[in-house]
């Protein structure tokens, strides 16, 4: 990541905080994970897979090599809960609430305590124009570009009601911007028009180290606040924005809430 970016973000020293990177061992995961370890954060790599771990920590460590770095692994498969992409993220940070909401309330630097909805501005240009589409939550009569702007929207809504019900915990969704990394497999299985316009999509676009620079700074700047930006949109590089209408929607996001806390009910969740 280069020096440019790095004071364009001003990641303060980290150490003494925590922080959960779900995917952190890979892609943009990967990219905040090694820029907070690099500043003294101990970083939880939540993942399903120990050997892709070991394998960013050993990178981590070797680049990090002028300080010693905390990286573990938190065993998390949300895999099980991907038929809305959303919800297993959702059950995770549900879980994670009473220990932020502690956290939140002995910090002294209020507003530290933060959620963050790796989101896209495709919640705005590919989902379906009316919103979330509670009769069919599985997206089974759409495209995959719909499904993928569709739990996208669910991030904001989600970001943006956390902020109303936990006003103590500083909750964002961010779109990290065009990046090159291994997003668009999928689209590319599903519609093979994309393989010939990729080039174009991704032309001048940075690398997931650098393109994790928005993440990076909703994560730890210190220019956002409780009082101003709680449950704010935020796009490169700590650009507040207006989500689109559907995200901007304070019924919905209740909605969406209330559908997903009945869609868990039956979960029970192993310690």
């Amino acid at each position: 990541m280069g020096k440019d970016l790095l004071s364009a973000i001003a990641i303060p020293e980290l150490t003494g905080k925590v922080v959960i990177v779900t995917g952190g061992h890979t892609g943009l995961g990967f990219g905040t994970s090694i820029e907070l370890a690099r500043h003294g954060a101990r970083v939880y790599i939540a993942s399903r897979s120990q050997s892709r771990f070991e394998h960013a920590r050993r990178d981590i460590i070797a680049e990090c090599s002028k300080r010693e770095v905390d990286v573990r692994f938190l065993n998390l498969d949300l895999f099980s809960m991907s038929s809305v992409n959303y919800i297993g993220h959702f059950l995770f940070t549900s879980l994670l609430l009473p220990t932020l909401q502690q956290t939140a309330a002995e910090a002294a630097d209020k507003g530290s305590v933060r959620i963050l909805n790796v989101s896209s501005d495709g919640h705005a240009k590919l989902a379906p124009k009316e919103g979330i589409v509670f009769s069919d939550m599985n997206m089974k009569a759409y495209s995959v570009w719909a499904r993928y702007g569709h739990s996208k929207l669910a991030n904001v809504l989600h970001s943006r009601e956390l902020a109303k019900r936990y006003p103590d915990i500083l909750a964002l969704s961010v779109h990290p911007g065009t990046v090159k990394t291994g997003l668009a497999a999928g689209p590319i299985s599903s519609t093979p028009l994309y393989k010939l316009i990729k080039p174009l999509v991704e032309l001048g676009a940075p690398g997931p180290r650098k393109g994790a620079a928005n993440i990076l700074f909703a994560a730890v700047s210190p220019q956002l606040t409780l009082e101003c930006h709680n449950g704010a949109y935020l796009l490169p590089i700590g650009r507040l924005s207006a989500p689109s209408k559907a995200g901007s929607d304070a019924k919905m996001a209740e909605e969406l809430w209330e559908w997903t806390v009945n869609a868990l009910s039956h979960v029970q969740v192993d310690e």
